[in-house]
């Protein structure tokens, strides 16, 4: 026998959005706005977004880091390649409080940072880490967003290693 449960029973999937200034708010509500486009029919969100500036004043950390600690979901939209000195606190905070066992961090560089970094390597791995002390999986970017008129962009390198690499993306079993 299979039971459903009234959709008024079920939490709302809690959506926390941590962006490091307007430009990357922006993008953040951007992307939270096609998320709810997309899942709006199957989920109720909770969503709360807060600029990483805002995180010096303690009010607003720890409103922001109660809310991390029910989310289900964080967006963390970075410009830099590096965290901004409020956050560390702010996520090591909410890391002390965070009960809940399940969840995603996803991150997002906006702007010109060049896909094969060793300053957005570094940041991606210092992310990954901070989300499993979270407990939340992590979904690293898949590239930065560009930027017009970042020459990292238009390299001739960076395009035909493009361009060759387009036949080699599989995932195979044994991979």
């Amino acid at each position: 026998m299979q039971a459903t449960l009234p959709l008024d029973e079920i939490d709302p999937c809690r959506l926390v959005v941590l962006a490091e200034d307007v430009t990357t708010q922006e993008s953040a509500l951007d992307a939270c706005q096609r998320i709810l486009a997309r899942f709006d029919a199957e989920l109720d969100f909770d969503v709360t977004a807060w600029r990483i500036s805002d995180l010096g004043d303690l009010v607003a950390a720890h409103r922001a880091a109660d809310a991390l600690t029910r989310a289900d979901i964080l967006l963390l939209f970075l410009r830099g390649n590096d965290l901004a000195p409020e956050t560390l606190p702010f996520l090591e905070s909410a890391i002390e409080r965070r009960s809940k066992r399940t969840g995603v961090l996803a991150l997002a560089v906006v702007g010109p940072s060049p896909p094969d970094s060793p300053a957005l390597h570094a940041l991606v791995l210092r992310v990954s880490y901070l989300a499993n002390r979270l407990r939340m999986d992590f979904l690293p970017p898949l590239l930065p967003e560009p930027v017009p008129g970042d020459d990292w962009m238009e390299s001739p390198a960076l395009r035909e290693s493009a361009r060759e690499g387009l036949g080699n993306n599989h995932w195979g079993l044994n991979e």
